[in-house]
This record gives C-alpha cells, structure tokens and sequence, in this order.
C-alpha cells in the first residue's frame, strides 16, 4: 500500500505520517499524477478530508482502481 500526503509541500514538511509520500493535490489538478500503477492500492490524506475526497476522484478519473481516502490526517494519526 502506497499512503500519499496531497497537503502542499509546506504542509508535508511541517508533519506528515512516516510512510507518506508527498504529491501536491495542485499537481494532480494540473494533470500530474504520482508515478504508481493503476492497480496499485493507493491511500490519500490531506488536512482536513476536503482535498483528499477531490483528489481521490480525480485519481478514479484518471485510470487509478484502488484508492481509499482516509480523509484527515488527524484519522491516520
């Protein structure tokens, strides 16, 4: 399972969970999705759950089949 931070490059910096990667919801909009399989089970978080609920369907869109949005940070902790 791959977990993925999509809080801004700040936000990581500033605490993040231990296995995350960072990749920036803004990227994502931008047409810029992590280097990862398609099948690849894939975890997303943000701050609060709002970008990680957007960034889990934009996943979805493009081409990504096994994502969970674990909403808040704080749900991970």
């Amino acid at each position: 399972m791959i977990l993925i931070d999509v809080r801004t490059k700040e936000e990581y910096e500033s605490g993040h969970i231990k296995e995350a990667i960072n990749h920036d919801i803004i990227d994502m909009m931008q047409g810029i999705f992590p280097d990862i399989k398609k099948d690849e089970e894939i975890t997303i978080y943000c701050e609060s759950g709002n970008r990680s609920m957007m960034a889990k369907r934009m996943l979805e869109e493009a081409g990504f089949r096994n994502v969970t949005d674990a909403g808040s940070i704080n749900n991970l902790r």
